[in-house]
């Protein structure tokens, strides 16, 4: 595991390439460590976000994402419990 806790003033004394090369690392480690958000939590932010936009909440495209994202939550849990079987 590559250490990815680079203080500011270590960042700051990369080149901008080293940069660009850390990050990618960074956001794949990170993307293997994620999980969608709960039905609840998606609901939740949207209704948040389309507030603070001063947008219109579109109820039924979220609830079309909360449903998505609980099914992929299944999928990860189901997938993680086989590979610890």
């Amino acid at each position: 595991m590559k250490n990815f806790n680079k203080t500011d003033k270590e960042l700051e004394q990369m080149t901008e390439e080293e940069l660009f090369e850390y990050l990618d690392a960074k956001a794949k480690y990170l993307s293997k460590h994620t999980s969608p958000l709960s039905a609840y939590k998606t609901k939740r932010f949207a209704a948040i976000s389309s507030a603070i936009s001063n947008q219109p909440f579109d109820y039924d495209s979220v609830k079309k994402i909360a449903k998505e994202n609980e099914m992929k939550g299944y999928e990860k849990f189901i997938n993680d419990k086989n590979k610890k079987s």
